[in-house]
């Protein structure tokens, strides 16, 4: 019998290692509202959620303009339609939401102790938040590689980054 979520989050919790169970569950979840749901609840339920940022409106930074977006890196939830066929506003909501993806992955990784693989993630979301102009998404990848640089003990880089997070806010 395979160990239910709130298990796997214990011993996450406990280990600060994601064990690959718990890694393959979120990973599915990315692509299903209800399991997301379900990985959420969990852990509201163990009082993890406060560590999380708290999610964000996407409609809340979409900002008007008729020049489409272009996409620049794969899609992973299949689309009705090709990205090109969207809608401005739609295809900021795709792209908000594969940086949202894009930044869990780097968290997991960081998490299971894969530090460049959580820097080529974080650079990558970095990109991603920067081409749909969204201050907070940057900031947030700021504070992601401040952990990194927390974790590898670069304290220059760390305060760098904490200084990158707040210019990104104020902006």
């Amino acid at each position: 019998m395979s160990p239910t979520l709130e298990e796997l989050l214990e011993q996450f919790a406990s280990s600060g290692n994601m064990p690959p169970e718990l890694l393959g569950r979120i990973q599915e979840a990315m692509n299903d509202p209800s399991k997301i749901d379900e990985v959420l609840e969990a852990l509201k339920g163990m009082g993890a959620d406060q560590l999380m940022a708290p999610p964000l409106n996407m409609a809340d930074f979409y900002r008007e303009g008729t020049k489409p977006y272009r996409l620049l890196w794969p899609i992973a939830t299949p689309l009705p339609m090709s990205f090109e066929q969207l809608d401005r506003k739609t295809q900021f909501f795709v792209l908000f939401q594969e940086w949202s993806r894009r930044e869990m992955e780097g968290a997991m990784a960081l998490n299971a102790g894969q530090i460049e693989e959580a820097k080529l993630i974080f650079g990558e979301c970095l990109q991603r938040a920067r081409q749909i102009e969204v201050g907070e998404l940057i900031a947030r990848t700021y504070e992601d590689m401040k952990r990194i640089a927390e974790r590898t003990g670069d304290r220059d880089a760390a305060r760098q980054f904490s200084q990158s997070a707040a210019q990104a806010r104020a902006a």
